[in-house]
């Protein structure tokens, strides 16, 4: 079997987050993405191989059948790629190091009388090297984990800045915990008032309970229809979105509505802030806007018991997400620091190595 082979024993670490992710039992975004980096770690530590490229080759090809377990996901494909970064960084600074050796232990190797005895020196010398190496990498994967689950902290210490007195804001996305978070920890020296949208079909009931959650940190909130957007655009000073995955060239992917809000924002030079944290940043592009949205259940939209409505209807769809093209964008705010969609890119090659773009 070759070292770039997935072994039974990585199969079966994989499996159970595969199937979690095919059924839809892992949920979330920051869920997600440390199930993956915990995953990676596991496969890391298990991994045999000899040369550090090997274990790049691993990595991606277990980066390609969690993609394959969920294809319209973003955030599979870049926490693994985030990873291989770490392990790429590490070969680069061993390799610089090793470039500095001097050449005495070469000189040694050439005096040496009995070649098994430098033949077994050299192979616990590797050894101790994967060993080290083994090592950097999982913390690395460590801090990233830290990383993750702190991501809303580095948001919130931006929203006070953000946010004025007496201001209305206009939030489409009550979904993201990371909107909520941002909103309650304005509210601690900052008042204002939210305008939720019911977010019809899908979210409903998470649109009431995201209201509530800030009707008790003392937010004046409103739910209002998705309809009424055009209306009330002109009274809101800023339009805050959440977004499950930002790309290359500043798009990103937010819920289903979000569209015909930011359009209705640009219409009434409103500014739009998308909230993401670094490791839903893509150095992916979105050439087919179509493959990444995911469609859900129609019996939401046209209920099925309306059957003579359904019958003179060729196609009822849900989709459960929206491109959101840069130019509707006017500033992200991530975990470090806020950046115009321009910038996205410049961020994306500081964290990913182009060479891994393409897992397969």
């Amino acid at each position: 079997m070759s070292s770039t082979t997935i072994s039974p024993e990585i199969l079966s670490l994989i499996d159970p987050v595969v199937s979690g992710l095919k059924r839809h039992q892992i949920v979330g975004d920051k869920v997600i993405a440390l199930a993956i980096c915990h995953l990676l770690m596991k496969v890391i530590s298990a991994a045999r191989w000899t040369n550090p490229y090997d274990l790049i080759n691993i990595i991606r090809k277990v980066g390609t059948i969690l993609h394959t377990a969920y294809p319209r996901k973003i955030i599979t494909g870049n926490i693994v790629r985030r990873v291989l970064a770490i392990i790429r960084d590490e070969i680069e600074t061993e390799n610089s190091n090793n470039d500095n050796t001097p050449m005495m232990s070469s000189m040694f190797s050439l005096l040496s009388t009995n070649s098994n005895t430098s033949h077994k020196v050299q192979h616990n010398q590797s050894k101790k090297q994967s060993s080290d190496f083994r090592s950097v990498v999982i913390e690395g994967i460590r801090d990233l984990i830290d990383e993750i689950a702190n991501v809303n902290e580095g948001i919130e210490t931006m929203s006070v800045d953000l946010i004025h007195d007496n201001e209305i804001l206009l939030t489409p996305t009550p979904t993201s915990e990371t909107v909520l978070q941002f909103l309650i920890k304005a509210r601690a020296k900052r008042k204002f008032t939210v305008l939720v949208t019911e977010s019809f079909p899908n979210d409903i009931n998470t649109a009431h309970n995201f209201v509530k959650k800030l009707a008790d940190h003392k937010i004046e909130t409103i739910l209002i229809p998705d309809t009424t957007v055009f209306a009330v655009m002109s009274r809101v000073g800023k339009v805050i979105i959440g977004s499950s995955a930002v790309f290359a060239n500043g798009g990103c992917i937010s819920n289903s509505g979000v569209a015909h809000v930011v359009e209705c924002a640009k219409e009434h030079k409103t500014p739009v802030f998308a909230l993401a944290g670094l490791f839903k940043l893509s150095p992916l592009y979105p050439f087919n806007g179509d493959d990444l949205i995911e469609v859900g259940n129609s019996g939401k939209v046209l209920n099925y018991d309306d059957f003579k409505f359904v019958e003179n209807v060729e196609l009822v769809t849900n989709p459960l997400d929206n491109y959101i093209p840069p130019e509707h964008i006017d500033i992200y705010i991530t975990n470090v620091g806020g950046f115009a969609p321009s910038f996205i890119y410049r961020i994306v090659l500081d964290n990913y190595k182009t060479e891994d773009n393409k897992l397969e």
